[in-house]
């Protein structure tokens, strides 16, 4: 998977640190790619959607594996 700017993604719990529960982000800034512990991780930054397809307020970031993210489409965006 390509990540760029402006998409929205979706990883589960297990593939991205730190946080809780599944993670739809969509990007707005990718700090670096590279690899930790045997796969391809990125720090990104960036705005989590709700259920609703809204985006949160505030920036967060993320430190992801790159292999375990997948694309998502968001009607609302």
């Amino acid at each position: 998977m390509s990540l760029t700017v402006g998409t929205t993604i979706r990883v589960p719990a297990d593939a991205y640190r730190f946080g809780e529960g599944p993670l739809t982000l969509r990007i707005t800034e990718i700090l670096s790619v590279g690899p930790f512990e045997g796969a391809r991780w990125a720090e990104l930054r960036g705005h989590e959607v709700n259920p609703d397809g809204t985006l949160r307020a505030r920036q967060r970031y993320a430190f992801v594996r790159v292999d375990r993210a997948r694309t998502v489409e968001v009607p609302s965006l």
